[in-house]
């Protein structure tokens, strides 16, 4: 394999894991025990729900983002690729 298609690899394999860590925080409690601890704190809890709320999207809008940029980006290749 290419230094190329190493690359390639590594970014697709950092998007699902981003996504699959999405996926982890959605459906585990770990946040809301946090909003709950942090309660007693100043704000009430507020900017510990807000802080993990812009982590967990964005770490989807991560992983998708690299699926959908990589993809065009070897499509366009290919068809470069064909018309010549």
């Amino acid at each position: 394999m290419t230094k190329k298609s190493l690359k390639i690899t590594r970014l697709y394999i950092i998007s699902f894991l981003c996504i699959v860590c999405y996926f982890l925080l959605e459906n585990s409690n770990i946040i809301s025990e946090l909003v709950q601890l942090s309660e007693k704190g100043r704000y009430g809890g507020f900017l510990t729900f807000f802080l993990t709320g812009l982590f967990k999207y964005g770490l989807l809008l991560i992983g998708i983002s690299i699926i959908i940029i990589m993809s065009f980006l070897i499509i366009r290749e290919r068809t470069k690729k064909t018309l010549k």
